[in-house]
């Protein structure tokens, strides 16, 4: 079993009215829902047989789009970041 660590330097939610608490509410919830996706779903294969040693970086990493109503609370928000996320980390390995 290998250990995943994953920081993500900046995150833009570009035209979301949020302050300081509801972003780290968001970045705690959207932890809790990509260890779950984790847990549940596995990582892919090519996720899964990479090591240190063949890191990539991805500096022209394009936006996802994620689209949801202007009401959404955190909890859907952090359930919509961390499905970009998991679908984005199969495509970048």
């Amino acid at each position: 079993m290998n250990n995943l660590w994953m920081e993500i330097e900046t995150l833009v939610l570009d035209g979301v009215p949020m302050d300081s608490v509801q972003g780290r509410r968001i970045a705690q919830l959207t932890e809790i829902a990509l260890t779950r996706m984790l847990e549940q779903r596995g990582a892919s294969t090519s996720f899964a047989a990479s090591s240190d040693e063949h890191k990539k970086e991805t500096p022209n990493a394009k936006p996802a789009t994620v689209r949801l109503p202007a009401n959404a609370n955190e909890a859907r928000w952090a359930e919509e970041i961390a499905q970009a996320i998991y679908r984005t980390m199969d495509r970048t390995l």
